[in-house]
């Protein structure tokens, strides 16, 4: 009798053990998605540059009409929609693993990032970047339907690993590259005609004017260059540790495991807490 009482405890230990959800899996994707969203934070889109390279061109002739004809409002609107399809897919990859985590199913809708990717020609990616956007897509779509619960989260780790880091390489490229690029670029060509201009000022009021420019133009890029640095920082932490996720997959409640997520959660907490 005491054996089989014994038994039947061991047993319903094991299956309660086997029930409770990856705190530290769960907390990690969490505060991954909540990172991701302080992408606002940066302040900086194309669009912005768009706005800011037809004023510039303004002031080179001498006048400011508000009908000026901006011919890259349609291309800087397509590549900021590209931008923001990327960012949601990458957090439907965390989402799904905050679920299935937690024992809960997943449905998310990340329709449209090829397409968008495609009709953003400012961006330039390569058919190797774009194609990897398919994959995201189509795997996301399916995988909702396939990996439903916790059980199934290590085989969720393995067949996503690749793709989420790729996707991700290819956002992290888009912001620390090509959206800093275009800040720099604007940087490096308001500069010039605000000094031409203050050494063509013969009046003390006008010269402060321009001196005020001057010093408002490097307090926007010195702002938004450091935003960048830091959301990039959370982008490559998010990336980093989804990878030990994957490495980590067949021994998630161990303590050492346990313990490097609580550590990479705080870490994205803290970064996060400095764009607030």
């Amino acid at each position: 009798m005491f054996r089989i009482i014994h038994l039947s405890i061991l047993v319903v230990f094991v299956l309660f053990v086997g029930c409770v959800p990856l705190t530290e899996v769960h907390n990690y994707a969490t505060s991954s998605v909540e990172a991701l969203d302080k992408v606002n934070s940066v302040d900086y889109t194309y669009r912005d540059y768009c706005q800011q390279n037809c004023e510039l061109q303004q002031m080179r002739i001498g006048e400011l009409d508000p009908n000026f004809n901006c011919n890259c409002v349609e291309a800087a609107s397509n590549a900021d929609e590209a931008m923001r399809k990327i960012n949601s897919t990458i957090k439907a990859y965390l989402e799904a693993v905050a679920q299935l985590s937690n024992n809960k199913e997943f449905t998310y809708d990340v329709s449209g990032l090829t397409s968008a990717l495609q009709n953003s020609t400012l961006l330039k990616l390569s058919d190797k970047q774009v194609s990897v956007s398919t994959k995201a897509g189509n795997f996301i779509a399916t995988a909702a339907t396939t990996f439903y619960r916790k059980k199934k989260l290590k085989k969720y780790l393995i067949e996503a690993d690749t793709i989420f880091q790729q996707l991700t390489e290819t956002y992290i490229y888009l912001i620390d590259n090509r959206l800093r690029a275009q800040l720099q670029s604007q940087y490096d060509a308001r500069l010039p005609n605000i000094k031409q201009a203050l050494d063509n000022a013969g009046d003390k009021g006008l010269k402060q004017i321009f001196v005020k420019q001057y010093l408002d133009q490097k307090a926007y890029y010195n702002k938004h260059n450091s935003l960048i640095d830091t959301y990039v920082a959370l982008l490559k932490l998010v990336q980093k540790g989804y990878h030990e996720l994957y490495i980590h997959r067949y021994n998630l409640k161990d303590v050492n495991t346990r313990a490097l997520l609580l550590r990479y959660t705080k870490e994205l907490q803290y970064l996060a807490s400095t764009l607030q």
